[in-house]
């Protein structure tokens, strides 16, 4: 695989990297600059600064999603990290994005007011080489994805990455032996403030092309009340306000990764099971099942290619069920098929790539443009930036 190309296709099992975490990334990542800082050692400092422009059919609602055209910043990040010795810390802090297939854009300013300018921030005390502990504002253990665009092989994350958590607060313990990783995690889930997830996840590295890896968090009681049958009371972060249904719910997955010497390829498929709960009125049980196939063909030194196909089925039957809004938006009992392509260009520093993607809704309620009527859409985005 040429260097400069060479995606990040380590599982999430330890907590290394610019974000502190480990995923498959889309172009290369410039070594970090370090400098000595007297009594905290030797530091890592890097950055990121890109903007997109995207086209789109069906447009709905306002603001960004409600325009056929538009810019936005995509990422303007730096990360300062002591990632060596004894006590290590992980700082990313800046502007981002989270562009995400199907679902609506939104600006830098709303994932800042859901998840703060600080959204990676913890500690780490690692008294041996196979074994850590972290603490504070964590990257998720859940899905194979990225959070941040410059994490994927495509600029969009795919079905599965759409109802996973980004960033939880809590504590984290990471071990390792041979082949084996394992990390666990007690958090507060989907950012809700409230300290009631188990997460976990464990890889196995079957030699330096191939890994698989099992990851499961779950809700150990339950997140925000009803106060009656037609108002829902949580926290006040509008994240979790719009994510009743996955703090509320169990995930499971399995990711595999192939990672040769010109092409990377990763499966996923996950289920997210909500259960009866009493505290909200809902007498029936929902889920949703989704899977992508994502992969990346590293052309030479300079060009990639990649390309995704995506896929999910919400069994929420509407009434009595918490999903009654289906898991994506899209009305309960609905499924989704999405695809991307995304060639990418890169040149030490700068970077440059365009991602066609289609999604096509089926048996929905709730669908794409101004009337929610469209079952489907297609989007075109540009972006650029350096790394520094």
């Amino acid at each position: 695989m040429p260097k400069q190309l060479k995606p990040v296709v380590l599982a999430i099992g330890l907590l290394t990297g610019f974000t502190g975490i480990t995923h498959a990334d889309g172009f290369s990542i410039p070594p970090p600059i370090k400098f000595n800082a007297g009594p905290l050692g030797e530091l890592d400092v890097q950055g990121v600064l890109s903007g997109m422009g995207f086209a789109q059919t069906n447009p709905s609602g306002s603001g960004l999603n409600g325009k056929n055209f538009g810019t936005a910043i995509s990422n303007g990040l730096i990360s300062v990290s002591k990632p060596s010795g004894l006590v290590q810390f992980y700082l990313t802090a800046g502007a981002y994005n989270f562009p995400n297939l199907g679902q609506p854009f939104h600006s830098a300013s709303t994932a800042i007011q859901d998840f703060t300018a600080l959204p990676s921030a913890y500690l780490t005390i690692a008294p041996m080489s196979d074994f850590s502990i972290s603490i504070g504002q964590l990257p998720t253990l859940i899905g194979y994805t990225g959070t941040f665009d410059y994490n994927r092989m495509n600029i969009e994350g795919g079905f599965p990455w759409t109802i996973q958590p980004s960033f939880s607060r809590g504590v984290q313990a990471n071990y390792s032996y041979g082949p084996i990783s394992a990390s666990v995690s007690w958090n507060d889930g989907y950012f809700s403030n409230r300290y009631n997830v188990i997460s976990g996840l464990l890889t196995y590295t079957i030699n330096s092309e191939n890994s698989v890896s099992l990851y499961a968090a779950g809700n150990t009681g339950h997140t925000g009340i009803v106060s009656d049958t037609s108002s829902l009371v949580f926290s006040k972060n509008g994240y979790v306000d719009s994510s009743l249904v996955y703090d509320n719910s169990d995930i499971y997955g399995l990711y595999y990764t192939y990672s040769g010497s010109d092409f990377t390829i990763t499966p996923e498929v996950q289920y997210m099971y909500t259960p009866v709960n009493q505290a909200f009125g809902t007498t029936q049980s929902s889920s949703d099942i989704s899977a992508m196939i994502h992969a990346d063909y590293y052309i030479n030194k300079n060009w990639s290619i990649a390309a995704g196909v995506d896929y999910e089925k919400s069994s929420s039957t509407g009434e009595g069920s918490t999903a009654t809004g289906g898991y994506f938006g899209y009305g309960p009992g609905s499924s989704a098929f999405g695809l991307m392509i995304t060639p990418t260009y890169v040149d030490d520093g700068y970077f440059i790539r365009d991602e066609l993607s289609y999604v096509r809704l089926t048996n929905f309620s709730s669908g794409f443009g101004q009337n929610a009527t469209s079952p489907d859409q297609i989007r075109d985005i540009v972006e650029t930036g350096f790394w520094f």
